[in-house]
């Protein structure tokens, strides 16, 4: 497309810059020896660019025709040159003769090359034609241009050849040109600009000659005009796209040209005699005009018969085609259709003008008639047709035979037959009828049918031995689809009783008394080891079942005498007492002479029956547990609620959510989870009545529908029984599981339909966990607009999610001893639009719940390393601390970051780590993550190996809350732990607490020799950190240190340093080492 466009843009360009020169040639006199040599350089110009714009196949005669172009402006030149150094009028002949006429050579060569391009295969038609009209204008130009010439007595003999080769040279370029465009050959619009350029050309020739002979010069200005638009289109031929086709091969030479080309060669053949005529009137010569009229006519009446003979060969060759393409279309024709329409479509052919449904018509036997068969159509009914004897009388014979319209309904009503209309403006006027007969025939009788061609009766005469080869083969093709019709017959009839005797289904043939007259011998399978034959149908089955079968038997009876085909399925037990399940469908030929009997076909459809009900189990049940699914459980509990309507008793349903089933799932693994969910299943239904439903809902959820309830207390009593039932440990293959559970209860008194009831126990089971695990709920109406604060403050959170709309606050991590900042842990603000700022303890629940943890918890990190590395560019080069006094932390200020649970587990967590650190560019030991220890919990693979990859990196890891949960000293010799943070609830009274000083004290020094760092969370009082200095704990954070600060103060902090005094080295001791009473 873009080289399409550039052409043509450069072919505008050219266009509107010739046309510029032209008018500036003729308008401003003065210039013409300026502008004519510019617009043959253009030319010239454009035949280059055209080269490479279009890129031919070959360039080489494109070039000679640039060459040829620029002799015209190099010619110019030196007759300028001429008159400038001699002073004089420029002579005849010149040397610009000398480069005027090298056009004429440089030019022929790139036709020739064109030719020799275009020409696949020796044409001597063409170089025929060439020659004809070069030889026909040739003797023009010798009598008016040549002649004169070469005998002007004023003339010397130099100036006599050059006046001569001016012409000669015209006409060997015209020869040329004539052979290029030889008829029958495709040309385009670079060939019709080459085409009119030297026309225009030699046509300014010619002029220019006859007026020099004749001495008028009127009129010599306009002769510059024709030589102007053959350098002009010359350069217009090699932009245009097209010139590629002219080195390109043209093909075979198909046809002989148009009547036009024919008429021109006519035209240049008799110019001969034309002239003899013309000199013998001027001479008063008879005998030479009488002559050249004989040789005129004697040509043309040789030209008209040889136009003549190649008509009838194309005639001929036209029919050979058709015949060929009616042999191939009859030979695949499977039926008398396909034949009647390769018959039709031939026959249009061979006779232009018969209307098609006229051309051809095709009548076969079919027993005592002929049928006439329409392409395109199905076969008519046997009845119709016209009689055999009739076309047997109308044809008198196996020859074809021409028959008029008025012969053909004067037998026909002879005959009886009705007589058809044929149009008053029917282009026929009568028919050939060709029989269709085989001798030989297997069949005995040799008429097939008959052919019938509408048309005049010349034509038909032309065209009969065509028609008849056509007849003769629509005869074989006739007689092959009839043997393949009766061959497929057969083996349809064959194959039918094969399929009837081996065919899984049963077909069974009943009289009117209801007595098997037939049966296949598939029968066996359904009805088992019994005689078939001539046995009441109903004597085959077991007696419990034959009411059943008796009843569908009516109905066939009843329905297929109306023309119904029902079917039925019918569950049968058969006499050796095994059950099945078959499908009956009927047809009623008690009518065919043939059958005579109601046709059953039976077919045994027992197990697609039990897959049925297989599939409908499945989908209506839980594959785990086998309890109801939910889709179930809401049809059963609307039945239920409906029957409670109805009978004032009361339906209640109860859901149960499972406490912290996915740690056991995570910890324990997905088979130790699956195996738990089928334990609980069975001990819920051990809690309930038999009446009652238990259903699994998904996941951990179960329901229990509790029907015909006294009361909605007794409802509440199942609710109490589930709880009390968990406190049982679960025994499984592996190990005993302690699980809770938590009840939701709503019954139908505080339902309306179905989805409120089941609405309302999920609103109090979500009550029911906000209160705590182990534990029971009932519905009331409060929980619905709890559940709409809980949703309004779900969707708030989600925007906030999606508009980073959280903030984070810092409190600082301080080295005890010395007060000296180490770290920030960030801590998380929600500054909801219209509201406070939200704790996370109020929304990080319902985060967890949806999954909106996990972004939050990424923004989180993403944020809070972005502002340690903020930070620390800020922050003056120090000293490297000495190891008693910043443990590990003497490489800078660290960042810690809480990690849920939900997080963790999240698949991307640790490559999001990964990519979050690699992004802020800080340091991974400059990072603390701190997880809980439920999150611990089992011998989870999955847990260490992510520990470990996470310690790999270079982040450091915490334990959170140490001792609030399932504390074990185990995970610091497992895991890679670096930190345990002591929970406030340890740090607050130690003081004052004996035993809660010792347990400190303890987890201290157990956890140095392990090199593990301590962090004591909640410090609040100046004692409690200098009671936890003096036991060697390194960290501390709280109140007294710093409350949490946003992150510009959490900046000015680190600038500073040290946020509290630093401890004195002597410290107050008692002597059995207690701190309780003295602090």
């Amino acid at each position: 497309m873009r080289t399409r466009l550039t052409t043509r843009g450069v072919l505008a360009c050219y266009a509107v810059w010739m046309a510029l020169l032209v008018t500036l040639h003729y308008a401003l006199p003065g210039l013409r020896t300026e502008a004519a040599p510019l617009i043959d350089l253009t030319g010239a110009a454009a035949i280059v660019i055209g080269v490479f714009l279009n890129r031919p196949a070959r360039r080489a005669p494109w070039f000679m025709i640039a060459a040829a172009n620029l002799t015209g402006a190099l010619g110019m030149l030196a007759a300028r040159i001429q008159r400038t150094v001699t002073g004089a009028p420029l002579p005849f002949p010149s040397i610009a003769d000398v480069v005027y006429l090298l056009e004429y050579p440089l030019f022929v060569a790139g036709l020739v090359l064109f030719i020799r391009a275009r020409s696949a295969e020796r044409d001597m038609r063409s170089v025929l034609d060439a020659f004809t009209l070069t030889i026909g204008l040739g003797l023009l130009a010798w009598l008016f241009l040549l002649v004169p010439d070469a005998t002007n007595p004023m003339m010397t003999w130099p100036q006599r050849f050059v006046s001569v080769a001016y012409p000669v040279g015209d006409l060997i370029i015209l020869m040329m040109l004539a052979r290029l465009l030889a008829p029958g050959t495709e040309s385009g619009v670079a060939a019709t600009l080459i085409t009119v350029g030297t026309i225009a050309g030699i046509g300014s020739d010619v002029a220019y000659d006859l007026i020099k002979n004749s001495g008028n010069q009127h009129g010599a200005t306009l002769l510059s005009l024709g030589w102007l638009v053959c350098y002009i289109a010359w350069g217009a031929a090699a932009l245009h796209p097209s010139m590629r086709g002219l080195t390109q091969a043209a093909g075979r030479r198909l046809s002989d040209g148009t009547t036009s080309s024919v008429a021109l060669l006519v035209v240049a053949s008799l110019i001969p005699p034309i002239f003899l005529f013309a000199h013998a009137w001027h001479a008063r010569d008879g005998v030479e005009g009488v002559a050249a009229i004989a040789c005129g006519v004697l040509y043309l009446l040789m030209l008209t018969r040889l136009w003549e003979v190649a008509s009838s060969h194309r005639r001929s060759l036209v029919r050979e085609r058709t015949l060929r393409v009616a042999s191939a279309a009859l030979a695949a024709a499977g039926s008398a259709e396909e034949v009647a329409r390769a018959v039709r479509d031939a026959a249009v052919t061979l006779m232009p003008g018969t209307p098609a449904d006229r051309a051809a018509i095709l009548a076969v036997r079919d027993g005592d008639r002929l049928r006439r068969v329409r392409p395109g159509e199905s076969g008519r009914p046997p009845g119709e047709g016209d009689p055999v004897e009739f076309w047997l009388r109308l044809s008198d014979g196996p020859v074809p035979r021409f028959v008029s319209l008025e012969e053909i309904q004067a037998v026909r009503r002879d005959a009886g037959v009705s007589v058809p209309r044929y149009p008053s403006d029917a282009r026929y006027d009568g028919a050939l009828l060709c029989p269709l007969a085989l001798k030989d025939r297997p069949a005995g009788d040799p008429f097939l049918g008959v052919l019938i061609f509408y048309g005049d009766r010349r034509v038909l005469a032309d065209r009969s031995p065509a028609l008849e080869i056509l007849a003769d083969q629509a005869s074989l093709a006739i007689e092959r689809v009839l043997l393949n019709q009766q061959v497929i017959r057969q083996r349809g009839e064959a194959l039918f009783r094969t399929l009837v005797q081996d065919a899984s289904d049963v077909i069974l043939i009943l009289g009117d008394d209801r007595r098997i007259r037939y049966a296949t011998p598939s029968a066996a399978d359904i009805f088992g080891d019994v005689v078939v034959e001539n046995s009441l149908l109903v004597n085959l089955v077991a007696p419990g079942t034959r009411e059943d079968v008796d009843r569908v038997l009516d109905l066939m009876f009843t329905l297929s005498a109306g023309g119904l085909s029902p079917g039925y399925l019918l569950q049968i037990q058969r006499l050796d007492g095994r059950a099945a399940v078959i499908e009956v469908r009927g047809s009623d030929l008690r009518n065919d002479e043939n059958v005579d009997g109601l046709v059953l076909t039976l077919r045994d459809v027992t197990e697609q029956h039990q897959l049925a009900e297989e599939l409908t189990y499945r989908a209506f049940h839980d594959a785990l547990t086998g309890l109801p699914n939910r889709t179930l459980f809401a049809r059963e509990s609307a039945s239920a609620l409906a029957s409670a309507r109805s009978s004032g008793r009361v339906a209640g349903v109860l859901f149960v959510d499972l406490d912290d089933f996915k740690i056991v799932n995570d910890t324990m693994g997905h088979g130790v989870g699956d195996e738990l969910l089928a334990a609980v299943a069975v001990r819920l239904e051990a809690t309930i009545r038999a009446t009652d439903t238990a259903a699994r809902l998904g996941g951990d959820e179960f329901a229990l529908l509790i029907d015909d309830a006294a009361d909605a207390e007794a409802v509440d009593t199942f609710a109490e029984r589930i709880i009390a039932a968990f406190t049982e440990p679960f025994t499984l293959s592996e190990s005993k599981v302690i699980t809770s559970a938590t009840v939701g209860v709503a019954t139908s008194e505080d339902s309306d339909d179905v989805d409120e009831l089941l609405r309302h126990a999920d609103l109090a089971l979500y009550a029911a966990k906000s209160a705590g695990k182990r534990r029971w709920r009932h519905y009331h109406d409060s929980l619905t607009s709890g559940m709409m604060q809980r949703r309004e403050v779900q969707a708030a959170l989600e925007d906030a999610v999606k508009n980073d709309g959280f903030a984070l606050v810092y409190q600082p991590i301080v080295a005890l001893d010395s007060g000296e900042i180490v770290g920030f842990e960030a801590l998380l603000r929600w500054p909801r639009p219209g509201h406070r700022t939200v704790l996370p303890g109020e929304f990080i629940p319902i985060a967890e719940e949806t999954g909106l943890i996990v972004p939050i918890g990424e923004w989180v990190l993403k944020q809070a390393l972005s502002d340690m590395v903020r930070w620390r560019r800020g922050l003056p080069p120090a000293a490297p601390a000495a190891p008693d006094k910043a443990g590990e932390w003497g490489d800078g200020p660290h960042i810690s970051v809480n990690v849920s649970a939900r997080q963790f587990f999240d698949p991307g967590f640790v490559a999001g780590v990964r990519r979050t650190l690699r992004r802020s560019g800080l340091p991974p030991s400059a990072l603390l993550l701190e997880i809980t220890e439920s999150l611990l919990l089992g011998e989870n693979e999955r847990i260490r190996t992510d520990l470990a990859e996470l310690k790999d990196i270079g982040v450091r890891l915490a334990i959170d809350d140490f001792g609030t949960g399932y504390s074990s000293l185990a995970y610091l010799l497992d895991l890679p732990i670096d930190v345990l943070k002591i929970d406030k609830t340890f740090v607050t009274g130690i003081g004052s607490q004996w035993r809660r000083h010792a347990l400190v004290e303890g987890i201290i020094k157990l956890s140095q020799p392990l090199q593990v760092d301590i962090i004591a969370e909640g410090i609040e009082t100046e004692t409690e950190r200098e009671l936890l200095a003096a036991m060697g704990c390194q960290f501390g954070q709280g109140y007294l240190l710093s409350v949490p600060v946003d992150a510009a103060a959490a900046e000015a902090m680190l600038v500073r340093g040290r946020l509290v005094r630093e401890l004195p080295r002597e410290r107050r001791r008692l002597p059995d080492g207690r701190y309780l009473r003295d602090l």
